[in-house]
């Protein structure tokens, strides 16, 4: 007798920078969520997609959740990490082997306002030196919620993240599939290049700039050979556009080419990136804005 097909969607929660993102690419086994050392890198609500004979897993990958910023465009990130939490199955809640953070209580609290299997990863054990450590730490956790599972892992090195898809289907409902089998995520290309561009001006700039940028594609034109896509980066001041562009021009053109070569790779045919920068003071608070390049999701 063969097992019923099973499907649902997994939100994974936490703070900035606990490796949601890093997690979810492992699963997906190819690169749809960006990642750098920086937190809040991660600001829309993306899904990968993970489908064998047996199930669908929809991963929802969310923002980081953060407290204290009053910038606008953390309210809304803050208002979608919530949002994705609303009618899923299980949500995976990250914290790191550091311990309990005051922003991992409150994802907690977040989570706890659904009625979902919650599941907690403790995630960065690669960093401990003695494993005993983790002893106290899941004791402490256990305290906290009737959690479904408290699993360490490692998302950076795959460190028990079979372990977790092992035990994840028994928590999705009988369903058919979602999606179709084959898509990995729901995102198109034109928010993969943004993105892939976005990620690469974080890497190469490090603290030289706030992270007060955005980038929007004004114009994409797709063939079976080339993608041509021509793309502004937004600063909120003059003096940060100058450290983008670089002496000469040598930051934009390193930035375009790593982005250039990785999306070549993605979509395996040729890409031209067109690179302007252009400076809208306070475009971070400014609710049309976010809107038209697309941070505050339709309702």
């Amino acid at each position: 007798m063969t097992k019923a097909f099973r499907a649902g969607f997994i939100a994974i929660l936490g703070r900035p920078n606990v490796g949601k993102s890093t997690l979810l690419n492992r699963i997906i086994g190819k690169k749809i969520s960006i990642t750098s050392p920086k937190p809040q890198t991660t600001r829309h609500r993306l899904l990968g997609i993970c489908t064998t004979e047996e199930h669908q897993m929809v991963f929802v990958d969310t923002p980081g959740v953060h407290l204290g910023s009053k910038r606008y465009i953390n309210q809304i990130m803050n208002k979608t990490a919530a949002n994705a939490l609303i009618g899923v199955d299980v949500t995976l809640l990250m914290i790191t082997s550091e311990g309990w953070k005051e922003e991992d209580h409150h994802a907690l609290k977040l989570a706890q306002q659904e009625k979902m299997n919650l599941i907690v990863l403790i995630n960065k054990i690669d960093k401990l030196k003695n494993k005993n450590q983790l002893l106290p730490l899941i004791e402490f956790t256990s305290q906290l919620h009737e959690f479904k599972e408290i699993i360490p892992i490692s998302s950076a090195y795959g460190t028990n993240v079979q372990s977790l898809m092992d035990v994840l289907p028994e928590y999705l409902p009988e369903s058919p599939l979602l999606f179709p089998e084959g898509q990995t995520t729901d995102k198109g290309a034109q928010f993969i290049i943004s993105e892939t561009i976005r990620e690469k001006l974080f890497r190469q700039l490090r603290d030289e700039i706030p992270y007060t940028l955005a980038v929007e594609i004004q114009q994409l034109k797709m063939t079976e050979s080339l993608i041509r896509a021509e793309t502004i980066i937004w600063v909120e001041k003059e003096s940060q556009k100058g450290i983008i562009i670089g002496k000469k021009g040598e930051k934009l053109r390193t930035v375009g080419t790593h982005a250039r070569e990785e999306l070549e790779s993605y979509f395996e045919r040729k890409v031209f990136l067109q690179l302007w920068v252009k400076v809208r003071e306070n475009w971070s608070d400014d609710a049309v804005m976010l809107r038209s390049i697309g941070y505050i999701e339709e309702e």
